[in-house]
């Protein structure tokens, strides 16, 4: 899991540029279920607990804090993490099936003849 501040950026949820002060934690399945605040956030700056459904929609925003979460793709050869939800395990497996028929559709080819001319 990764935070970052960033400035001058704009937001892929509200379209609106991002503050200093904004954050944007990219996350893995593993974390699922997302439960904002994470369990690293100091106590002096915890709101009251809320879950997001990022499995859904990929990106989530906490109503309390504003921080933005962003779900990252599984990949190919990652492990594959245990659900206790079996919705969250169902979102999984979507997106695990999408990547996997992005990363193997071939690139379009165009056909050279011999000449050396296009086809």
């Amino acid at each position: 899991m990764t935070t970052q501040k960033l400035d001058g950026t704009i937001d892929p949820v509200s379209r609106r540029p991002v503050g200093a002060s904004e954050r944007i934690r990219e996350i893995s399945w593993t974390d699922l279920p997302l439960g904002c605040p994470m369990p690293d956030r100091s106590l002096w700056d915890v709101h009251p607990r809320v879950y997001l459904p990022i499995h859904f929609s990929g990106r989530e925003r906490c109503p309390y804090c504003s921080t933005l979460y962003v779900l990252r793709d599984p990949q190919p050869g990652d492990a594959v993490p245990a659900f206790a939800n079996a919705q969250i395990e169902q979102c999984y497996q979507r997106a695990l099936a999408r990547n996997m028929r992005h990363a193997s559709t071939p690139l379009p080819v165009t056909p050279i003849a011999p000449s050396g001319r296009l086809s």
